[in-house]
């Protein structure tokens, strides 16, 4: 009998394992897309040359992808022509472990020159 009760909680750790890993699993590349689509939107915007329809078209796609971009106005470096020549670039996304109960708002932030 208590070989039964050991089997089937060996058992249940073992899928309570094994969901918590595919759970931290799914987060970690929700997060390295998250990374990559930071680096896209950050190469596109300095390779518009700091485009505003550009900018405005990165939000867009990053609504439609799940993120909230913020390109902050306030960060921006213009040299002697007035042109930018710097910009912050954040994008917010959501780590989230569904079986675990976990939800945070993380964030990106880097520098496009």
């Amino acid at each position: 009998m208590s070989t039964t009760i050991k089997t089937y909680v060996g058992i249940f750790i073992l899928m309570l394992s094994v969901f918590s890993m595919a759970g931290v699993m799914s987060a970690c590349i929700d997060a390295n897309n998250a990374r990559d689509f930071h680096a896209a939107v950050m190469a596109e915007v300095e390779d518009s040359n700091f485009a505003p329809s550009v900018i405005q078209a990165c939000k867009v796609q990053a609504e439609k992808s799940g993120y909230e971009l913020l390109v902050d106005s306030n960060s921006v470096v213009r040299d002697e022509d007035g042109k930018p020549t710097l910009m912050e670039v954040i994008l917010r996304y959501e780590y989230r472990i569904d079986f675990l109960g976990v939800v945070s708002t993380q964030q990106i932030r880097g520098f496009a020159r």
